[in-house]
């Protein structure tokens, strides 16, 4: 098992670099899934707004037959 006390400073910059390049990515990965996530939901919006002329008029011809 490995001490923290028998770590020299080249562990310690490699343990810094390597916490630093983690919180690079994980802040990356977030970004991209809510900007995903965000199109998602915008590209939803947008269907749901062509299929509701479309449903009413569907019921106005249902209700005038």
């Amino acid at each position: 098992m490995i001490l923290f006390e028998e770590w020299g400073a080249m562990e310690w910059v490699i343990l810094a670099v390597d916490i630093i390049a983690l919180v690079i990515v994980i802040g990356f990965l977030k970004w991209k899934i809510q900007r995903k996530l965000n199109e998602v939901e915008i590209r939803q919006r947008h269907h749901l707004h062509l299929k509701r002329p479309s449903a009413q008029s569907s019921e106005r011809e249902t209700s005038e037959d």
